[in-house]
């Protein structure tokens, strides 16, 4: 697993991200990407908890070691390398296609001094240019698409609060273990991995009555068992990384 980003860092896929500018993004177009190579150097990709039952269907699902447990979609057995995307840069078999991913290049990002959230853009995209699909701005005000996107990127930006809520409780009530895990591939070579944590079955199923009813409902239960079915997914990487 990559390690969590540093504060200072920039977020995953992100090269230049600005805040949108009405003057300076005037005449700019943003296009559908045609292929998610910008996605090809990892291979974990962080999830919101209301993509569990869809990601389990397709990829493990972890949480990445630190000061707060991060849920994330295992897309590789190797660091720098997403097994699902392939050589012509599309993702591969149907896998479920995480929001994180969707919402690139646009992102929300915090504004220290008006204290709020702004709608940024990765300047680096190749997706932004002054031919495109999809204007930024139409005349001093954001396009329809413009104001679609910071409708999704503001819903993804509160189930996320929903999502660092869960991910507490579980480290609150100490159901996170570290599974380093050692996995033989037919060809003879073995992989190391580390760096995350998965909940503990025996650790849950001890939780008290009281907790395990309040966590029922916020609908955290069925998260859980998400999770723990997805373990059966690490069979897929391991087939994908032999083909």
């Amino acid at each position: 697993m990559n390690a969590p980003t540093p504060d200072n860092a920039l977020p995953m896929f992100y090269n230049a991200p600005r805040p949108l500018d009405r003057v300076r993004d005037v005449g700019l177009h943003v296009s559908r990407p045609k292929n998610f190579r910008f996605a090809s150097n990892t291979n974990a990709i962080p999830l919101l908890v209301d993509e569990f039952p869809m990601a389990a269907a397709h990829y493990p699902i972890v949480f990445a070691a630190g000061p707060m447990p991060i849920p994330a979609a295992v897309v590789g057995l190797k660091n720098d390398h997403n097994l699902f995307i392939g050589a012509d840069g599309q993702w591969r078999n149907g896998g479920y296609l995480p929001a994180y991913v969707r919402r690139y290049p646009f992102i929300l990002m915090d504004d220290p001094e008006q204290k709020q959230f702004v709608l940024c853009i990765d300047e680096a995209s190749e997706v932004l240019s002054e031919q495109g699909e999809f204007p930024l701005f139409e005349g001093e005000n954001p396009s329809g698409f413009t104001q679609s996107t910071m409708e999704f990127c503001g819903a993804l930006r509160q189930q996320g609060d929903v999502t660092d809520e869960f991910s507490t409780a579980l480290k609150e009530h100490n159901l996170l273990v570290a599974n380093d895990a050692q996995i033989d591939l037919p060809d003879g070579s073995r992989l190391q991995l580390g760096g995350f944590l998965v909940i503990d079955p025996q650790k849950f199923d001890a939780l008290p009555d009281n907790v395990y009813l309040d966590w029922r409902r916020k609908g955290w239960i069925g998260l859980i068992y998400a999770h723990l079915l997805s373990s059966h997914r690490w069979q897929n990487l391991i087939a994908m990384s032999q083909e």
